[in-house]
């Protein structure tokens, strides 16, 4: 139908792919209600925030740039075939620009077997800071992955504020934002589009750097031709 075909076309403003991602999907704004569900429930602990909860939230979120990277290329990616990697599969098939949201009971399937974990290991307070960490960074890159995937431009708009330092520091945050856009879907197109056998890293595209995934790509493009010309 005709509605059907609006809701499924690809995002090419900022307004359509908030709208889509946040109101037109269950999946996001079911994270939403459950972060905000574990920060009440940290919230009524009564224990206080301490230094070791900065940590544990920090390292929740370090944990999920790592495991987003591993996961990614060692199970999606496995030598070995099953559900996921076909799912991944079905992924990359696609036209480079569509609507990319996991489905909420993976999203929340996950959170909770994460926070199930997290509960056998750390003490109910950590337990939930623990969670929110992690379930954030998750949002995060699933709005990340997402937003790449659409047809929208970097986020880069100039201040129109009367005050210059204010013009300047607006600025210099949104170049940043900007930026880190950039280097994210560049990343991404060059994983999907020139070889699937690079480039896994996502929310911190350093991470290829790191862990060697990211290699010259006119090289890699040379590799490829040459290969398909023999």
């Amino acid at each position: 139908t005709k509605s059907t075909q609006i809701i499924e076309a690809v995002p090419t403003t900022w307004k359509q792919a908030l709208t889509r991602f946040f109101l037109q999907e269950p999946g996001p704004p079911l994270v939403i209600l459950s972060i905000l569900y574990f920060i009440i429930a940290r919230i009524t602990t009564h224990s206080p925030l301490t230094p070791t909860d900065t940590a544990i939230f920090s390292l929740s979120i370090f944990f999920w740039t790592l495991q987003e990277y591993f996961l990614h290329k060692f199970v999606l990616h496995s030598k070995f075939h099953w559900i996921g990697k076909e799912i991944h599969r079905t992924h990359h098939n696609k036209p480079y620009f569509h609507v990319s949201i996991d489905p909420p009971a993976l999203l929340l399937g996950w959170l909770f077997t994460v926070h199930i974990l997290l509960r056998m290991v750390l003490p109910w307070n950590l337990c939930l800071t623990a969670t929110v960490g992690y379930a954030t960074a998750g949002l995060v890159y699933e709005w990340s992955h997402y937003i790449v995937h659409t047809k929208v431009r970097a986020p880069f708009h100039s201040s129109s504020g009367s005050d210059a330092s204010e013009r300047c520091a607006i600025s210099t945050f949104q170049k940043s934002i900007a930026n880190l856009f950039l280097q994210m879907r560049d990343n991404h197109m060059r994983h999907h589009l020139v070889d699937d056998e690079f480039w896994f890293a996502f929310s911190l595209p350093v991470m290829d750097d790191v862990f060697g995934s990211n290699p010259d790509v006119r090289e890699v493009k040379k590799e490829r031709k040459k290969e398909r010309s023999e």
